[in-house]
């Protein structure tokens, strides 16, 4: 009778190991175990591989489906299942950004600033939201700085063309010094 029991329970146990399936994810890039991988059968609880990337399944049943977050979805009937399954990586892209223009009340906005700033005396009317500044409209010595500056550079271009027309003076009188020396 002792007998019987003992090759009773070694039946059972060897039954329940032949009723389950190992299996080892990889990444199909990198060739590397992966980790994390939900591994889920019909009827059974969801097995989660481990470091090694080794889940065991349970066998009866008609699909198996591996997720994980970096992963795609795969599902794959119980006689298709391979030792050795390997998950092609998501590329995390964003979709594509359209840029709009502003909304009409923004616009409006910045228009009224625009105006409002020409008629206090603003030396330059903002260009946008951003580079609005009201203590600007409050500097009177800013703006005769910036006044003065726009006279100096004009005075300086002037300059520097009558330099430049000098300069071309000069080399046309070397050139015809040179012919007349020959």
């Amino acid at each position: 009778m002792l007998r019987f029991l003992v090759f009773l329970a070694a039946l059972c146990l060897s039954g329940r190991a032949m009723c389950q399936r190992r299996v080892v994810v990889y990444d199909m890039d990198t060739n590397k175990p992966v980790a994390g991988v939900s591994v889920r059968s019909d009827h059974h609880k969801a097995v989660t591989t481990g470091l090694d990337g080794v889940a065991v399944v349970e066998e009866p049943s008609d699909s198996i489906s591996f997720s994980h977050v970096q992963y795609g979805f795969e599902r794959l009937t119980a006689r298709e299942l391979p030792d050795t399954m390997f998950l092609l990586p998501n590329d995390h892209m964003l979709p594509e950004v359209t840029v709009t223009e502003l909304d009409p009340r923004v616009k409006g906005l910045i228009a009224a600033w625009a105006k409002m700033g020409a008629m206090m005396g603003a030396a330059e009317a903002p260009a946008g939201l951003v580079s609005f500044d009201f203590a600007n409209l409050l500097d009177r010595r800013g703006r005769r700085d910036r006044k003065h500056k726009k006279q100096a550079e004009v005075i300086l271009k002037e300059w520097d063309k009558k330099k430049v027309e000098g300069m071309e003076t000069e080399t046309e009188t070397e050139a015809e010094t040179e012919t007349e020396k020959k």
